[in-house]
């Protein structure tokens, strides 16, 4: 068994329980762990961020539908990862990020719908941002007849 395959096992041994206990192990390189994750059903929904000697990067389990964030100290070569709630990756990642997630999850999410939306506004150019305000208009407006109707 390779040093690799060995990294790996631990890492799918910990992600079974990431949402009880956060998982630490060894991993030499970044694109290990990517492998990893990937191998384990993770899919990583944000670009790596360096912050002084970590790497970071959220991942989601299509399966189990849980987020989690990876850190990875380049100096000790440990990777911490930690389960976090829905609320807190959406806030944090970008427009294509999200565009990217929603790919993969069921959009029925609330806290999805609400920020997907404002970071859409957000990125949108004159023209988008007209047709996007005219849509929530006409969304709202056929909510109110139906909240009339019952």
């Amino acid at each position: 068994m390779t040093i690799t395959e060995k990294i790996k096992g631990e890492l799918a041994m910990g992600l079974r329980l990431v949402a009880y206990k956060p998982v630490t192990v060894q991993i030499p390189p970044m694109a290990v762990l990517d492998d990893a994750m990937q191998q384990n059903g993770w899919s990583a929904v944000s670009e790596v961020v360096a912050d002084s000697s970590t790497l970071s990067r959220y991942y989601y389990d299509t399966a189990q539908k849980n987020y989690v964030l990876a850190a990875f100290n380049t100096v000790s070569g440990a990777c911490d990862i930690n389960a976090v709630e829905e609320g807190d990756v959406l806030e944090k990642l970008s427009f294509p990020e999200l565009k990217k997630l929603a790919g993969l999850i069921d959009k029925k999410s609330v806290a999805f719908i609400r920020i997907y939306s404002e970071k859409e506004l957000a990125a949108a150019s004159g023209d988008e941002r007209a047709a996007l305000e005219e849509r929530r208009q006409k969304m709202v407006d056929e909510a109110e007849v139906a909240l009339r109707k019952r």
